[in-house]
């Protein structure tokens, strides 16, 4: 497992509860794999994902980007989010418009064909769709 972002001692994280997240994409080649580091680089700050820190393990068959943040996850509606979601729930930033899922749908190399998954900090796994606007949908 490759580390690609360590900030995991920084003054930002100390005494902090850090959640665990993971993306899993399949087939994934290297022009795609290079794409989503620079997203989740883009993304690491603060008011983005604030990622502590981020790895990534490849095989043949799935990517898997796994990071650190202490923004909490909530699975709820957009209609029912409120000031603290905006700035702490991790969902708020993951899906909406030009937030970090929809922006796979820019990449030249075909990011938003890809079959993705999202497992929250419980373990729970999310199908995602890409699009405008994108959304988490809990498998059963």
């Amino acid at each position: 497992m490759e580390t690609l972002i360590d900030n995991i001692n920084d003054e930002d994280f100390k005494g902090k509860t850090l959640f665990t997240y993971t993306f899993v994409f399949k087939n994934m080649n290297k022009e795609q794999k290079d794409f989503v580091i620079a997203q989740f680089d883009d993304w690491s700050w603060a008011m983005g994902l604030h990622i502590a820190e981020l790895k990534v393990s490849l095989d043949d068959e799935q990517t898997k980007f796994i990071f650190k943040s202490p923004k909490t996850f909530e699975d709820k509606d957009d209609k029912d989010w409120n000031e603290n979601d905006i700035e702490n729930n991790i969902l708020t930033k993951l899906i909406g418009k030009e937030q970090f899922v929809p922006s796979f749908q820019f990449s030249e190399c075909g990011v938003d064909e890809l079959k993705i998954s999202f497992f929250d900090d419980k373990g729970k796994e999310y199908e995602v769709k890409v699009d405008k606007f994108s959304s988490l949908i809990q498998k059963k």
